[in-house]
């Protein structure tokens, strides 16, 4: 009997339905929360020019949704460019690529809301107008990457002058959906 009820939790819909009685259940896992925004319909992203969906920058906050990104990262490149070791089938996934520039001396906290998948978050350091792909890891010299369930959180600076960071929003195993990216810049010492 108890297996058969915790199998049943571990559907979402069903550990939200549940939360919803017993709030505690909540702070047990977090994916039994009630989503921060809608789930459908799909949000637009811009239309990807050559491969950026939009631009970043302090204060901004944008919605997208994944499903209409580019298939250009996956995982290879994340292992080449060293932003993780996990092999989590990003292949399959299209990913939306913003452009953040932060000005000099500042740290940009970039936060990832996912409530509809488990999308992750990943910030390349990439001063050139093109797209890195997986030839050019060797001069990609920053990559971070949270790939928590529910979104993350990424802190990237720029010390003692203006940097370029692309900021990507990408799938495990295919998976896409709405998303919310928040930008908060401090001063970096």
């Amino acid at each position: 009997m108890i297996p058969l009820l915790l199998s049943l939790l571990a559907c979402d819909e069903v550990g939200r339905d549940m939360a919803k009685a017993f709030p505690i259940m909540e702070k047990l896992d977090e994916d039994f929360a009630e989503p921060a925004y809608p789930c459908d319909p799909p949000f637009q992203s811009p239309s990807a020019r050559n491969g950026i969906v939009g631009e970043l920058v302090c204060g901004s906050e944008v919605q997208g949704n994944n499903a209409g990104g580019t298939t250009l990262w996956g995982d290879t490149f994340y292992q080449k460019a060293m932003c993780t070791p996990a092999r989590e089938q990003y292949d399959s996934s299209p990913e939306d690529i913003w452009r953040l520039n932060i000005p000099a001396d500042l740290e940009a906290e970039v936060t990832l809301i996912s409530d509809c998948a488990d999308l992750d978050l990943v910030g390349v350091s990439w001063q050139d107008d093109s797209i890195p792909k997986t030839e050019h890891h060797i001069r990609i010299n920053q990559c971070d990457m949270d790939v928590g369930r529910r979104g993350g959180k990424l802190r990237l600076n720029a010390v003692g002058k203006d940097w370029t960071y692309l900021v990507g929003v990408d799938g495990k195993g295919g998976q896409t959906g709405n998303y919310k990216l928040r930008v908060r810049c401090y001063t970096f010492r």
